[in-house]
């Protein structure tokens, strides 16, 4: 009688060691699989994106700037030339709004201390474009390179020549917040599907000043903030070369829903849904790791601490 209940033990032993093992080997795909998706989705949603936020609104109201002689009722309007023969040019390589914020997003971002010399300066989309390329003291030469008001204002030229109506594109010059940096910074709306959408043409490559070097990166998608919140803290001016709001001096020409149409983002509420395929892979990649950790060590896994991501303003 012993003899058999130990027979049965070590039956039952050997069985759940063979099941324990089979589970193992069946884990492990799903583990390759869900580290894999895991760095992707990182990648994906948390772009190396650094902030250097120090733009301020007085020096935007400076006659270097605030231009007294402007041929627009906002001197900021000058510097959106969708009508400029570098635009053109530009413009006839693209094909759409997806493509030529693509091209924007290859722009190097280059501070106006190094670039120019002084804490502030802008520039056409002219010199940007044709200029800035060989200049001496552009470290990344022979590519385009400036800070953010040249790339927003270069980019919402190039969305103009591509078609794009002047009712449903502009620059927006604010405060903006991110993880804590607060500073001025300037970037593109689009108008879709009855929202204005963030772009930031700004997240492609920089060149670093503390270190000196160049920081190659691919930039955020076009829609990357159809479902993420861009993190505006105050807006000063909207505008481009027609249209334009100045909150600084209560003055406006632009339609009506430049101020009253929500932006994507900005209010949770308003967020578009999350994509339904990034939702379930996040949701596989949780259980497979979860289930991993309890069935290997035998304990729940731990809290999940929250993600903190990086990114790059300029001045």
């Amino acid at each position: 009688m012993e003899d058999r209940k130990e027979r049965i033990m070590e039956d039952t032993r050997h069985g759940m060691s063979l099941e324990m093992v089979i589970l193992v080997i069946c884990m492990i795909p799903a583990i390759v699989l869900g580290t894999f998706l895991a760095f992707y989705m990182i990648l994906e949603i948390a772009p190396d994106y650094p902030p250097r936020p120090d733009m301020q609104l007085q020096r935007l109201l400076q006659p270097t700037i605030w231009n007294p002689n402007a041929t627009h009722e906002l001197p900021y309007q000058d510097y959106v030339t969708p009508f400029d023969s570098a635009v053109g040019h530009l413009s006839d390589g693209v094909n759409g709004k997806i493509e030529a914020y693509r091209a924007a997003v290859g722009w190097v971002w280059v501070s106006d201390a190094t670039l120019n010399g002084v804490d502030e300066k802008w520039l056409k989309p002219h010199i940007f474009l044709m200029d800035t390329p060989s200049y001496d003291t552009n470290p990344a030469k022979p590519r385009e390179a400036s800070d953010c008001e040249e790339q927003a204002n270069t980019l919402v030229s190039l969305l103009r020549a591509e078609g794009v109506e002047a009712e449903d594109v502009r620059v927006v010059l604010g405060l903006v917040n991110f993880g804590g940096d607060e500073g001025g910074h300037a970037w593109v709306e689009v108008y879709e599907d009855d929202r204005w959408l963030a772009l930031e043409a700004t997240s492609g490559p920089y060149y670093d000043d503390d270190s000196q070097r160049l920081v190659e990166r691919r930039g955020m998608s076009y829609n990357y903030y159809e479902t993420r919140s861009y993190p505006s803290v105050d807006i000063w001016f909207y505008y481009n070369d027609v249209y334009y709001i100045d909150f600084v001096h209560s003055k406006k020409n632009a339609p009506d829903y430049w101020s009253t149409l929500p932006v994507v983002g900005n209010d949770g509420s308003e967020v578009k849904e999350v994509d339904t395929m990034r939702f379930c892979l996040t949701s596989l990649i949780t259980i497979y790791f979860s289930e991993a950790q309890i069935s290997i060590i035998g304990e729940s896994p731990p809290r999940r601490t929250r993600d903190r991501l990086k990114t790059l303003i300029c001045p």
